[in-house]
């Protein structure tokens, strides 16, 4: 029971701030040889760190981050957004439903035989401890055939978003680097020494 109330204030502290800005900062780092970028966003005095896969590009705005992969895969594109919430929404079966609801009119304009392939409940813990949900469908769009997932975790007043759309062809290897990558998503605290200095 302890351990709930600690998470339920975890998440509490984290979601209670407001929208996450996501024009990155991008810094370089070393581990064992390979060399990765990590990206930082500002949550009101807190950071926030992703981790993008290795090789993909990446731009952003305040309110949404983009990222593709190699060239070679043309139409394949990642999209992290944050919606504001109007109320705490949690994932249950309310949410749930609310969500496929999202997910529906995520799919571009002009979408033909639209086909839900797989919904999952937190395939990946944000920031460790913050559930997601995850809806997976195919789609048919100028004569090819394309794949959507959408990732969806509530805060208390903000609603991450993490997309990947790609040809079918090349949607499962790159979904999988790309849902991967959302595992390096954490929130750091401010320190006391940079609360009193921003004073």
């Amino acid at each position: 029971m302890k351990s709930l109330l600690l998470l339920a204030i975890a998440v509490f502290a984290i979601s209670a701030k407001g929208a996450i800005d996501l024009a990155p900062l991008p810094s370089e780092f070393e581990g064992e040889g390979v060399k990765y970028t990590r990206l930082t966003f500002k949550d009101d005095k807190r950071q926030v760190f992703y981790i993008p896969p290795q090789n993909w590009s990446f731009h952003g705005s305040a309110a949404q981050l983009r990222l593709t992969p190699p060239s070679n895969f043309a139409r394949a594109e990642a999209v992290v957004e944050t919606l504001p919430l109007a109320s705490p929404q949690p994932l249950d079966e309310k949410g749930i439903e609310l969500v496929r609801q999202q997910f529906a009119s995520s799919l571009p304009p002009g979408a033909r035989a639209i086909k839900v392939l797989s919904e999952e409940s937190s395939p990946v813990m944000i920031n460790g401890n913050i559930a997601s949900y995850e809806i997976t469908a195919s789609y048919e769009l100028y004569g090819e055939t394309f794949m959507r997932s959408v990732l969806f975790a509530n805060l208390l007043e903000t609603q991450l978003r993490f997309k990947f759309s790609a040809l079918k062809t090349d949607f499962d290897a790159l979904h999988r680097q790309f849902r991967a990558s959302l595992i390096s998503w954490q929130w750091e605290e401010p320190t006391i020494a940079s609360v009193t200095a921003a004073k």
